[in-house]
């Protein structure tokens, strides 16, 4: 029998037995044949790739990722990664939905056909992420684009993360009872009867016991967001899937993982990975490593990254190396315990072919038109918050720390003079003003951060999770002008400002999210705005990422979008001012 080619003397650990082995791997027509000793099966080929006990596991699977948190296109992605090992993700786009609704959508999806890796996607639940009283969005995704998106495209294999839990546990005895329903239980159902086999996705931030026993009753049942031990082990006691980003890789969750038999009940995931981390420190592949010296074994790594992904999505034809399945393969240098990565392949060809077999892509010139603001809105104007305090106004404040993107809540009392709040005085205060940006009536909304912030600087984004309207954050109105002014002029991006002059800069041109810049060029304008938002002050090991997701409303605990302040402890708008003094 003659196979493509032969990876002799391979080193595999097989997941069934939890054992390794030597073996041969015969490939044919992109698809593993035999593992085995392939001389004495009678099995030849032209191609021979002597592995001499080089460790080759499969190709990494990602099942929760957002392609657009990369801010490049499918295709500028899918090479980055697959030299990083990662050959099959599957990426929820419900940042583009956000902004174009369906056509968003359509138009990622045309953009991965050519990928060198496969990209799956799941269909965004939480378009918007709350609701629209809460968030102004450019698009909507309810059961009538649901059903459309299940028939017009079948890599639509799963419900992507169901961010609106908050309101799901409120109201929990209405929806259960079937006296009252919302976007969110109508897209579970329809998912449910048209793919009873698919696996809705969940977003879960701190939630347990009854609450989380609440949100599996209504069939969402994994997790990925930040994880300490003891919610983890209710997630597994429960059954709950977890999927593991690199914030979560602790000491205290990695011996967790260690010391118990809970292999198939999670995986490692990445969610959000910026062009420049990347690019220097890796995806899923840095996610393993740091887990890999945290304690894990390379075995539980293995299986987190391949077959318990495959498992919990319902890849039947990956995952694994035996035959039947896609032969991605990763190729480990040394014993595996750094997981440094020799060569990838994929289909049982080099990386380096596929990646120059792909083809680009570019998106419909009417994304590169997404912002615009009503002729009559007044930026100068929006500076003022008006106060009737006869001396001070206590004001809610979103407080940033340095380890991830969640806020607290805090509260501090500000000077009133003239009717307004005299923010400016405030040394370890920024203003933060989110601005619609959609066509409708435009308007914008206040708040205040204080702990890892600006100084004497501003930056403004169209990149702004989830919503993505218009983030401005900065210590003085001129500096805030200005980075406005520029991202208008740009019709989407990121900028710095200091000392009124831009700093630095990254224009957006899809839909003010993603660059069709190469990924070499991109990287270096994220590196360069990184540093900005450092150089202002900004101590998070993610700077954009801490400063975009100020907007994020279903992300604890105090956020802000461009219908004002929301506590997403109660998925309501609360008021800036407390108190007047």
């Amino acid at each position: 029998m003659k196979a493509d080619s032969i990876f002799s003397q391979a080193r595999i650990f097989n997941p069934f037995l939890k054992i390794w082995e030597t073996a041969d791997i015969a490939v044919l027509n992109g698809r593993i044949l035999y593992v085995g000793d392939a001389e004495h099966a009678g099995i030849s080929s032209k191609i021979f790739i002597d592995c001499r006990n080089t460790i080759v596991m499969p190709g990494m699977i990602d099942i929760h990722l957002h392609i657009e948190s990369s801010l490049c296109t499918p295709i500028e992605f899918a090479k980055a990664v697959l030299n990083r090992g990662v050959t099959t993700v599957v990426a929820e786009p419900h940042e583009i939905a956000n902004v174009f609704g369906v056509s968003g959508i359509s138009a990622m999806v045309e953009a991965s056909k050519d990928a060198p890796i496969d990209i799956f996607y799941g269909i965004p639940s939480s378009v918007p992420s709350t609701n629209s009283s809460l968030e102004t969005t450019g698009g909507k995704i309810g059961p009538k684009e649901l059903k459309t998106l299940i028939a017009d495209y079948p890599d639509m294999i799963c419900l992507g993360e169901v961010m609106n839990y908050r309101h799901l546990i409120t109201h929990f005895d209405a929806l259960a009872k079937g006296e009252s329903s919302d976007r969110t239980i109508e897209l579970i159902r329809h998912m449910k009867k048209q793919h009873p086999l698919a696996a809705i996705e969940g977003h879960c931030p701190s939630v347990r016991d009854l609450d989380l026993a609440e949100l599996l009753y209504f069939g969402i049942d994994s997790d990925h967001c930040l994880q300490d031990t003891e919610g983890m082990r209710q997630r597994f006691e429960r059954g709950m899937f977890v999927e593991i980003q690199e914030k979560s890789v602790t000491e205290s969750v990695i011996h967790f993982l260690e010391s118990h038999d809970v292999d198939g009940l999670y995986s490692f995931v990445t969610d959000d990975v910026p062009p420049d981390i990347l690019t220097t420190q890796g995806h899923l592949d840095h996610v393993v490593r740091k887990a890999l010296s945290q304690g894990l074994s390379l075995e539980k790594a293995i299986t987190a990254s391949t077959r318990s992904p495959a498992e919990r999505i319902g890849f039947r034809d990956r995952g694994v190396i035996a035959p039947g399945k896609t032969a991605d393969f990763i190729m480990l240098s040394g014993d595996g315990s750094d997981f440094t990565i020799k060569q990838v392949f994929r289909r049982g060809i080099p990386a380096e072919e596929s990646i120059h077999a792909s083809k680009s892509y570019s998106f419909p010139e009417s994304f590169a038109k997404s912002v615009t603001i009503d002729a009559s809105f007044s930026l100068e104007q929006s500076f003022d918050i008006p106060c009737s305090a006869p001396n001070y106004a206590v004001c809610r404040v979103m407080k940033k720390n340095r380890e991830n993107t969640y806020t607290a809540e805090a509260h501090r009392k500000l000077p009133v003079r003239d009717g307004r709040i005299c923010w400016e005085e405030e040394e370890d205060l920024n203003l933060v003003l989110v601005v619609s940006r959609y066509g409708k009536e435009t308007h914008a909304a206040h708040g205040f951060i204080s702990g890892d912030i600006l100084h004497d600087g501003a930056m403004c984004s169209t990149y702004a999770h989830d919503h993505h309207n218009i983030l401005i954050v900065g210590s003085s109105k001129e500096d805030m002008t200005t980075a406005y002014n520029r991202i208008l002029s740009l019709q989407g991006g990121i900028c710095t400002v200091s000392a009124g002059s831009i700093s630095a800069e990254l224009p957006l041109s899809v839909g003010g999210i993603l660059s069709e810049e190469p990924m070499d060029k991109l990287s270096s304008q994220v590196v360069c705005l990184q540093k900005s938002l450092r150089d202002l002050g900004i101590e998070h090991a993610n700077p954009i990422m801490t400063m975009c997701t100020l907007t994020l409303p279903v992300s604890p605990e105090l956020k802000i979008t461009d219908r004002g302040l929301i506590s997403t402890k109660t998925a309501e708008r609360v008021d800036l001012i407390l108190e007047h003094v």
